[in-house]
């Protein structure tokens, strides 16, 4: 559940991000400026861009901090869970001994087996985070680098002041 809510909002930042991108170029495409106030315009707007795509990167990757810290404190919690069953289970086994046992056993598998799932999901939750924030990261580089391009060829250009 958790994982799906990462996905979505990573999702929704990208969307965030080309919906922003595209219609920031729109403006500026239509709007009747200099080719220098353009230009200005096209920079300006890629760095506030690229900077919006890193703050949500940095809040992507702080949720996934959070998320494994809450998962890590589960598995601590199921950690210390654990060992207070097994004292249990061994003061019980004490008095019958064979089937007590087998439910220490059984409870000790099931309960590392929990450990081991939460450890993965947290492992899985800060990787997604990592994928998102790198994948920013990228878009952010693709638009300022694409801006700069197109600033470049406009200074290059007859509509140049």
């Amino acid at each position: 559940m958790a994982n799906e809510t990462a996905v979505k909002g990573g999702n929704m930042a990208k969307g965030i991000l080309i919906g922003g991108a595209i219609g920031a170029a729109a403006a500026l495409l239509f709007a009747p400026k200099t080719g220098k106030e353009f230009r200005s315009d096209i920079a300006r707007k890629s760095s506030d861009a690229a900077d919006y795509a890193k703050r949500q990167g940095a809040l992507l990757a702080e949720q996934a901090k959070s998320t494994a810290a809450v998962c890590s404190d589960k598995a601590s919690a199921i950690g210390s869970k654990v060992q207070e069953l097994a004292i249990k289970a061994k003061d019980a086994a004490m008095i019958h001994q064979e089937g007590v046992k087998e439910t220490a056993a059984t409870a000790m598998a099931e309960t590392k087996e929990a450990i081991n799932e939460v450890k993965d999901h947290a492992r899985q939750v800060t990787s997604e985070a990592g994928r998102h924030m790198d994948n920013i990261k990228k878009e952010a580089d693709n638009n300022r680098e694409e801006a700069m391009r197109t600033t470049n060829s406009m200074n290059g250009s007859t509509y140049s002041n």
